[in-house]
């Protein structure tokens, strides 16, 4: 404790001895109290003491935050249960005068126990300097996607060229229809974003003319590649304070980089999102997605909306997928630590190894990126891909591999394999044929290469070349062979 901290514990400690009444005083001038008596005196003088000093939870560090996720206080007058309470009613009777009062539950759809635990412990995590920020859990990460486009009218989406299937995807399938439209830009280019942005002002002759959405996943799946946050941010305020009649808000899909890794409001994004199915929950076993909004002007503005779409719409997170990942984020931060010291090593290997074509991670110092990830990410993920020669080759390495588990998802604690091409749909194929996505859990480094190596992997290799010329010239073929790979 440091000086000025025992002074005022021991001022306390005389103010609270001098007036206890349990306390007798012996020869040598010692007080002597009961031991509950001295429990009780020890709280209150910590008590005093964090409130003279301003202590409160913004002062934790992210590893205190989550190793009590959920945890609620009892004020030191109570038993405190250590694991959060799993509420499953979806509705709450109402008072005898019929006034449910303010912030008085009603109806799950709106608000339960559970879901507002973890939506405050997520803001806690993406906010600042004691700021929880708005965030609202939703049925999956793609139902988060959906709820945020949908808070907003007349919207453009500019999306990276390396993204997450799924997105485009329910734009072209579902959201298009609705008048949502969208196109793609390089989100590594900050230039080629400038113009884009200034293309779709002339063309709505600054007018306010809906919502121009700036997406950006970072790392990208699954080419990995990293986008400036800040760089990004900067320029749209820029935009913004120079044409007031333009409504551009940015979201960030850090999915890849939990807030251990990366904090997006923090570098000036307006909103984050993350697929809580991933690393929050961390089991494979969760299905759920999260939104939470800065408090700057533009996310208050959003956050509002985002709780009349989660309310009206109601893809909202049940109970038990929010008591699991509150589960899960109480552990994501020796999880990640483990992940990406695992993938590190993976990544060197692979990068050394003559059968790799490339290896897309942006730890390595090969990265394109690798500088912004320095500088933007605490670490560098559990997330990585590369690329052998062919298709064939790849479904042969996917084959091979016996710890390693072939399947979608990542942030698990197993480590899984996926060849991407197989997955996508024909018309917006993004990933190379030869890729395979890496999801690294928390098995021995040593297993896991041992069991990537491509040395043993080469029976058959021969026979699978010649194949591959029929899989090439057959697309019709190609489709067929991987249909059991489609989700």
């Amino acid at each position: 404790m440091q000086r000025s901290g025992r002074r005022l514990w021991q001022r306390c400690s005389s103010r609270q001895l001098s007036s206890s009444s349990s306390g007798r005083r012996r020869d040598n001038g010692e007080i002597s109290l009961a031991p509950a008596k001295a429990g009780s005196l020890g709280y209150q003088l910590r008590k005093n003491l964090d409130n003279t000093k301003n202590c409160n939870e913004s002062t934790l560090s992210l590893s205190t935050l989550l190793s009590h996720a959920g945890l609620s206080s009892t004020d030191g007058m109570g038993n405190a249960p250590l694991s959060p309470p799993l509420d499953m009613a979806t509705t709450f009777e109402r008072p005898a005068d019929g006034n449910y009062g303010e912030g008085g539950l009603i109806y799950s759809r709106s608000c339960n126990p559970t879901r507002k635990l973890l939506e405050d412990a997520i803001g806690q995590l993406e906010g600042s300097h004691g700021q929880i920020a708005p965030t609202f859990a939703f049925s999956s990460g793609m139902a988060a996607v959906a709820s945020f486009l949908l808070a907003h009218k007349a919207v453009k989406v500019l999306l990276p060229e390396d993204i997450y299937h799924g997105v485009p995807t329910q734009l072209h399938v579902c959201l298009n229809d609705h008048g949502i439209v969208h196109e793609t830009v390089d989100m590594t280019n900050t230039c080629d974003i400038r113009e884009t942005i200034e293309h779709h002002i002339e063309s709505t002759n600054n007018k306010d003319d809906g919502t121009l959405v700036v997406w950006m996943e970072t790392p990208s799946n699954p080419l990995c590649q990293v986008t400036d946050i800040q760089s990004i941010c900067e320029l749209v305020d820029e935009v913004r304070c120079q044409n007031e009649n333009v409504n551009i808000v940015t979201v960030v899909d850090s999915t890849w980089a939990p807030p251990v890794i990366t904090r997006p409001l923090l570098l000036g994004a307006d909103t984050v999102l993350h697929s809580g199915t991933k690393y929050l929950g961390g089991h494979s076993d969760v299905l759920l997605g999260t939104l939470s909004c800065s408090p700057n002007e533009t996310g208050k503005s959003i956050a509002e909306r985002l709780k009349s779409v989660q309310t009206s719409i109601g893809a909202v997170a049940s109970p038990l997928e929010c008591w699991l990942t509150l589960r899960g984020l109480r552990t994501l931060h020796v999880r990640v630590e483990r992940q990406y010291q695992t993938a590190m090593k993976l990544a060197r290997y692979l990068d050394g190894h003559e059968g790799i074509v490339q290896v897309h991670y942006p730890g390595l110092e090969s990265h394109p990126q690798h500088a912004t990830a320095k500088r933007q990410m605490a670490l560098y993920g559990g997330m990585l891909s590369f690329e052998v020669k062919n298709e064939a080759m790849a479904m042969a390495v996917a084959g091979a591999v016996r710890i390693i588990k072939r399947a979608t998802s990542l942030g698990g604690t197993e480590t899984l394999i996926e060849h991407r091409a197989s997955v996508e749909p024909l018309e917006r194929r993004t990933s190379p044929p030869g890729l395979l996505r890496m999801s690294v859990g928390l098995e021995d480094v040593d297993d896991l290469v041992e069991d990537l190596k491509v040395g043993e992997m080469k029976v058959g290799w021969d026979s699978l070349r010649t194949r591959q010329d029929k899989i090439v010239a057959s697309p019709e073929l190609a489709r067929t062979e991987h249909s059991s790979y489609r989700s």
